[in-house]
């Protein structure tokens, strides 16, 4: 069962991704998460994946400078060369990503081109259908009391 388990590709994880072009404005950007209900956009220029523009961007580069979302270009303000798990990746890759750098979202790429993104908040829908079963909740509430705590 875990061999199987292991042999998944990040492949799976994909799901519609929504895109802008570097030249889309902030206020563009940040009315397409809303209607869209995502909390990021990616960033796409001729196919390829060259940034991502996420609520965090918006909190920490547009709204402290003072920048106007009406004339802010994207491309100014979101994170450039996202790190990315390649579809044929091990799921366990996108874990990783998720969890070892703090990422909210990671992008799937295949060959550079965006095939989808994954969030936490995916795994947080998965996390509630686990966890229905008082075995891996419990594996969970282990797994806490033992990581080291931070301030």
């Amino acid at each position: 069962m875990l061999e199987s388990r292991m042999a998944h590709t990040a492949r799976i994880l994909c799901c519609d991704v929504i895109t802008v072009p570097p030249s889309e404005t902030v206020l563009s950007a940040c009315r397409l998460m809303r209607d869209k209900r995502v909390g990021c956009v990616l960033v796409v220029e001729a196919g390829r994946l060259v940034g991502v523009f996420t609520e965090r961007d918006l909190l920490n580069r547009v709204v402290p400078a003072g920048l106007a979302p009406e004339t802010t270009l994207v491309s100014a303000v979101m994170t450039p060369d996202p790190e990315a798990v390649e579809a044929d990746a091990p799921v366990e890759d996108v874990f990783a990503l998720l969890s070892g750098r703090r990422f909210r979202h990671v992008p799937i790429v295949e060959r550079g081109r965006a095939v989808g993104i994954v969030s936490l908040s995916d795994f947080s829908g998965i996390l509630r259908e686990v966890f229905a079963d008082e075995a891996y909740l419990r594996y969970f509430a282990d797994y806490c009391e033992q990581r080291p705590r931070s301030r």
